[in-house]
């Protein structure tokens, strides 16, 4: 199953969740309402507030924890405990886990994921958000400080197939629903320990008969609250069954992808043996039972484990007998394994067919990259305002009229530090934008709302500054804002077939074919070839008609379709990048910048 297959199979599972939810609100709704329908002989006005108080209890829980966690994955990471790894100051281990991720990140062409540390001494780690453009990544204390680099990268390998099997969503969404099923038994123990003893101390005080009906207030509330913390564990119950029901196979999945980007099962595996019998955060929060099913291991204990038995996953990982292994306390780590990893031109069509998910991660291509930036730009790209300027001499290049934008609404210390950065960027390769970019947008994402707002004006500023948005500028912009500003998916309402889009198709695949430089017949060939595979016939469209704006709003209408579709529409992507064999700096920008904007990540493509 590929990227795209595993997107629709999480929409569908999404689906089965709000069924699950219904069914257990209804089985909890059944047992709260029934025996107060019998002891009232059916009175139907007191069932029909009955009824109503129960559901909104649970229906208005379940939207108060999805508005709390609107914030995505660093809301929840901070809801558990999490710490923003710092930006300075990081000791050895924290700088290599930063190091990982940031590598992962761009061999699979997703945005760096901000970074948090759980101060626990188990090793667990765990990756949330409302989409790739929010995801937050926490990992403990123990889970740096205990495993090596290959474990340590095998253990966010996993974590990253869950961004990039559509997990996070589910996850999200399963705390909102367990957080409303609750519910009620938080509401009854609240009733049965404060409200129902507080009447009873007020009427103790009372001589009179309204003091007697008080203490028969109090102890009714005491009794209904008590029948509701009943009512709450049955809710705990279905709770922990719906996260058991949909978590245990993506756990397995999320193993066997870890090994596929890795490329080597000595990290994941060496990662869960260390793990043995102990898997249990030793410091909880109130909302780790809530979260436990996105752990890498269960978090704490629970009558339906969200996750697989460790002995089990490290036999399908290493491809052993389960019966033969033994859970066991820490062992020592094997030694650390050279990764043999690369991607070219010549896998394109794999990649882009299968999606991230099922891509060979060229893990070791991406270091490679991230070690060849100049130290002073990642020294730069470290600090949020410095960050802003690199941006800036990207997208300005040399352009005159952007210089003289900036010099007029920069500071002179900040003017002087970006003339000093583009002097650097222009002995830098061009293949090096997006991973600067990449790098750089967790850092940007620390800048306040209106600090962002600011940003992005200054850079439209910059793009229109000599009245022509050109290829670089786009891609630069293009990438930066999904990555900074792309948050929680926009709500997708009505699913649009590609037939029915036919010239925002026509308009996007034009454009990727002219990036290749070809003219003429040779460039109406490529198209047509796109185009034949989509079984769609139209005349390429004019270079006028191929601007920034033009091809931005009809990427808007291409995010609109199905992953199936989306997936053919990439591939027609493929057929004209890869015309000729050779994939150029331009083409591979291009396709990735549309993966991106269509929820599609694509890798870096890099040349033989």
């Amino acid at each position: 199953m590929n990227f795209y297959e595993h997107q629709e199979r999480a929409e569908k599972k999404t689906a089965l969740i709000v069924f699950l939810f219904c069914l257990a609100v209804l089985c909890i709704v059944a047992i709260v309402v029934v025996p107060i329908g019998f002891a009232t002989a059916w009175d139907l006005q007191i069932v029909a507030v009955s009824l109503v108080v129960c559901v909104g209890i649970i229906g208005f829980a379940t939207l108060y924890k999805q508005r709390q966690l609107r914030g995505g994955g660093s809301t929840v990471a901070e809801m558990l405990g999490g710490v923003p790894i710092p930006i300075h100051n990081k000791n050895k281990e924290e700088q290599r886990l930063q190091n990982i991720v940031e590598e992962m990140a761009i061999a699979s062409g997703m945005p760096v994921p901000q970074i948090y540390i759980l101060e626990d001494e188990q090793i667990n780690a765990f990756a949330a958000g409302w989409s790739t453009d929010d995801v937050a990544i926490g990992v403990t204390r123990g889970c740096i400080e205990k495993l090596n680099r290959d474990e340590l990268q095998g253990v966010i390998a996993h974590e990253f197939s869950h961004i990039s099997h559509g997990d996070m969503r589910i996850n999200i969404r399963l705390i909102g629903i367990i957080f409303g099923i609750m519910a009620l038994g938080i509401t009854g123990w609240v009733l049965a320990r404060y409200v129902g003893p507080l009447v009873l101390r007020s009427s103790a005080r009372s001589r009179s008969k309204e003091g007697a009906g008080g203490a028969g207030v109090g102890l009714g509330i005491i009794v209904i609250g008590l029948f509701l913390v009943v009512c709450g564990a049955v809710g705990t119950f279905f709770g922990r069954m719906i996260q058991a029901a949909v978590s245990r196979q993506r756990e397995f999945l999320a193993d066997a992808s870890a090994v596929q980007f890795t490329r080597s099962s000595t990290g994941i595996g060496g990662a869960l043996r260390k793990i043995g019998g102990v898997t249990e955060l030793s410091h909880k929060t109130a909302e780790t039972g809530q979260c436990n099913h996105m752990f890498f291991s269960q978090a704490m204990r629970a009558v339906f484990a969200s996750h697989p038995p460790v002995t089990e996953r490290i036999a399908r990982v290493e491809g052993i007998d389960a019966q033969s292994l033994e859970a066991s306390p820490v062992q020592p780590g094997g030694a650390e394994t050279q990764q043999v990893s690369g991607f070219s031109s010549t896998r394109v069509s794999k990649v882009v067919k299968d999606g991230s998910g099922a891509a060979e991660l060229p893990v070791v291509s991406a270091r490679s990259l991230i070690e060849s930036i100049d130290l002073e730009i990642i020294a730069a790209i470290s600090d949020p305002w410095s960050a802003r300027l690199v941006i800036y001499a990207l997208v300005a290049k040399g352009n005159s009229s952007s210089h003289t934008y900036l010099a007029k609404h920069l500071s002179l210390a900040e003017f002087t530090e970006y003339r000093a950065l583009q002097t650097l960027l222009e002995n830098s390769q061009t293949k090096l934008r997006l991973p600067i970019i990449d790098l750089a947008a967790p850092v940007l994402r620390q800048l306040s709302k209106e600090q962002k707002a600011e940003f992005d004006r200054t850079l439209v500023a910059i793009t229109k500054s000599d009245g022509v948005v050109d290829f670089a500028e786009w891609v630069t912009v293009v990438v930066l804002r999904k990555h900074l500003f792309g948050g929680k998916k926009e709500i997708i309402r009505k699913r649009v077939p590609i037939a029915a889009i036919q010239k925002e198709v026509s308009l996007v695949l034009g454009f990727i074919t002219r990036c290749g430089g070809l003219q003429g017949v040779q460039n109406m060939d490529v198209y047509t070839n796109g185009m034949r595979f989509l079984s769609m016939s139209r005349d390429i469209p004019s270079e006028d008609n191929c601007t920034a704006k033009i091809i931005t709003q009809a990427l808007r209408q291409i995010q609109c379709m199905s992953y199936r579709d989306r997936q053919r529409f990439m591939e027609a992507c493929q057929i004209c990048v890869t015309h000729d064999g050779v994939i150029t700096e331009s083409e591979g920008e291009a396709i990735r910048a549309i993966g991106d904007s269509i929820h599609c990540p694509i890798p870096l493509f890099q040349k033989e």
